[in-house]
């Protein structure tokens, strides 16, 4: 990925609101059957301000930059920053909190594909609802204060500080040293062995090459003695 830095606050002062998109990202979207936001709207004018040449794959959108761009265009800014980090069906650049598009285009169509023609089935709504609420209720809720065990948040580790302790009800002893838990019981992570056994089913192809790009990535990086993310 080649360095991108944030826009400067004096220099986004320059950009005025915009009526058009850029005509490469007009083609791109054309091509790639995806729809662009009205451009008069907040979403269509963060996006024609990252799609542009000097900005997109170049400098970073920041909720100070977002602010300070709508104000100058005399839209009240809000949320200034919502207008930015909605999906478009575009690749951005991965930092939080910061928004650059990448360029060339790349085609993201996950999120409009998992939103399209979303249903489920309701005839049995409640009674499905009503068996997860007695699950929790009946193996979290209900269980008598004096039956939860003190258990660790993350059993890979030699640690049995209380910053590595929890109370937790007898149920956690199903997932003992597959799982890491957060202390209070809402999260939780497979342990290494528990992700290896299960990588397929935890993970889609797609994030397999995601997670085994960025751990070459890591592994490149420190074998370089560089900073790495």
């Amino acid at each position: 990925m080649k360095s991108v830095i944030p826009i400067l606050v004096e220099n986004i002062n320059d950009y005025k609101a915009f009526t058009a998109y850029p005509n490469d990202l007009v083609e791109f979207c054309n091509n790639n059957k995806i729809k662009l936001p009205v451009i008069d709207s907040k979403r269509g004018q963060a996006l024609a301000l990252l799609a542009q040449p000097e900005i997109r794959n170049e400098k970073y959108i920041s909720r100070n930059e977002a602010e300070l761009f709508f104000k100058n265009i005399g839209r009240k800014p809000g949320d200034a920053i919502q207008a930015f980090n909605k999906d478009f069906s575009l690749v951005r650049h991965k930092l939080r909190g910061f928004y650059c598009l990448k360029f060339p285009f790349e085609c993201d169509l996950t999120d409009h594909h998992k939103r399209k023609n979303c249903q489920l089935n309701e005839q049995n709504k409640d009674s499905i609802i009503t068996s997860i609420k007695n699950w929790y209720l009946e193996f979290i809720i209900n269980v008598p204060n004096s039956e939860w065990q003190i258990g660790h948040l993350d059993p890979t580790v030699p640690d049995a500080s209380e910053k590595n302790l929890a109370w937790q009800p007898p149920i956690q002893s199903k997932w003992r040293d597959r799982f890491k838990f957060s202390a209070d019981f809402k999260k939780m992570w497979p342990t290494g062995k528990e992700l290896i056994s299960k990588f397929d089913e935890y993970y889609t192809s797609n994030e397999q090459n995601i997670i085994m790009n960025y751990l070459m990535e890591k592994k490149q990086c420190k074998s370089d003695n560089n900073e790495c993310n």
